[in-house]
């Protein structure tokens, strides 16, 4: 873990130039509320996150009017390049894009002040270790998996046939928060069918050997709970699962 904040946005390194002064992290949830009939208060639900908003501030300096803007320019071709990682230590990012960029001149065109913000869409930090869980696990008998962080990552699933293949038999099921789904369609020997919780795009997937077959899925796109997971695999004997996440914090 990081002692420090060490400041990155995709391939930018903040340095010498480019001074970094003020981080501000705002959290905005979502809450809907349900006015009671002839009644004060409401009923609100569960308050969700929507996003985070991360701003920045800093300067950039010059050795004279050119260097600046050389530096400027080198600033904002890195911020302006979509969706890339947001990293504040050496251990936890976020993915984040630039929503708006302001800049101030001072000192006779030699130093800017400059205000960046950032909008993360999936609004929790995530651990820079993947986390591979790859086994031959036995049918209907529970193994633990350990999400190390505070809040609750998205988990991509694959499930890999045996010999002889699998008929209408896979069921996933994490007993610790109740999620789990069916698989009613065919595997061939050693094709993969891919469960994916948002964890390589933005899209849910249910890919049988890289097929769309999200006709034959019904469930849940599974979770996991902060700390230990109960996993339970049903099917046929043989099948290897592998899940891949990041620990994920708030």
């Amino acid at each position: 873990m990081s002692n420090e904040i060490s400041l990155k946005f995709g391939s930018l390194t903040f340095s010498n130039t480019i001074v970094i002064s003020d981080i501000d992290i705002k959290d905005d949830l979502q809450v809907s509320l349900t006015a009671i009939p002839n009644s004060c208060g409401s009923v609100a639900e569960l308050a969700k996150r929507k996003y985070l908003t991360i701003s920045v501030e800093g300067s950039v300096s010059g050795s004279d009017v050119d260097d600046l803007r050389a530096n400027i320019d080198t600033l904002k071709a890195a911020l302006y390049n979509g969706l890339q990682k947001f990293t504040k230590d050496d251990d936890r990012y976020i993915y984040a894009q630039l929503k708006n960029f302001n800049k101030t001149y001072k000192s006779a065109q030699k130093l800017a002040l400059f205000t960046a913000t950032f909008i993360a869409h999936f609004p929790f930090w995530l651990s820079e270790t993947e986390h591979e869980d790859d086994r031959t696990p036995t049918s209907g008998v529970g193994y633990t998996l350990n999400n190390a962080g505070n809040a609750k990552p998205r988990v991509k699933i694959e499930i890999t046939a045996p010999a002889g293949g699998i008929s209408d038999n896979i069921k996933i099921e994490n007993t610790t928060n109740g999620q789990s789904f069916q698989y009613r369609g065919d595997l061939a020997v050693g094709e993969v069918l891919e469960v994916d919780n948002r964890y390589d795009t933005d899209d849910f997937e249910v890919l049988n050997d890289s097929t769309d077959d999200t006709v034959n899925f019904e469930g849940d796109f599974i979770e996991l709970e902060p700390g230990n997971n109960t996993i339970v695999f049903t099917g046929t004997a043989g099948a290897t699962v592998k899940i891949t996440h990041r620990d994920c914090w708030y």
